[in-house]
């Protein structure tokens, strides 16, 4: 199964997994937002929490253009994705990122991915199924049944 994933998510398995984290990414779905989701998270390490030097945080965003070269990245473009992201958005009181996210689960009848607590509870109402990361790892370490 293919999974949309948010940038909450990619940041947790990268910072989990690190060089695993391809096979858990490659495959599933994002956002072209999560390019830009995720370098502002290293701006804030860098410049708000002085957590990183600045060469660190370049070398960072370098290794995540990387990483995001192997996960499908899409785009909501279309006036109707539009449309009905911002109805989403305003319906659940979601920022239209994360409507975004959501819309695009929705459209792939596919689960979303999100460390989100807020946004795992607002899809149920959407109808789209919202998972965590762990919840994610599980399913796939599962074995698949083969008849």
């Amino acid at each position: 199964m293919t999974y949309v994933l948010d940038s909450s998510a990619i940041a947790i398995i990268l910072k989990r997994l690190k060089e695993q984290s391809i096979e858990v990414l490659d495959g599933n779905i994002t956002l072209d937002l999560a390019a830009y989701e995720l370098g502002n998270m290293i701006w804030k390490e860098c410049t708000l929490r002085n957590l990183i030097s600045s060469e660190d945080a370049a070398s960072k965003a370098e290794q995540i253009a990387r990483i995001l070269e192997i996960i499908e990245q899409t785009k909501i473009e279309s006036p109707q994705d539009f449309k009905d992201t911002m109805k989403l958005a305003t319906k659940l009181k979601l920022t239209f990122y994360d409507a975004s996210y959501l819309q695009a689960a929705k459209k792939m009848k596919t689960s979303l991915v999100t460390e989100d607590n807020e946004l795992r509870k607002k899809a149920e109402k959407a109808g789209v199924k919202a998972i965590t990361v762990n919840q994610l790892l599980n399913r796939l370490k599962k074995p698949s049944k083969t008849g």
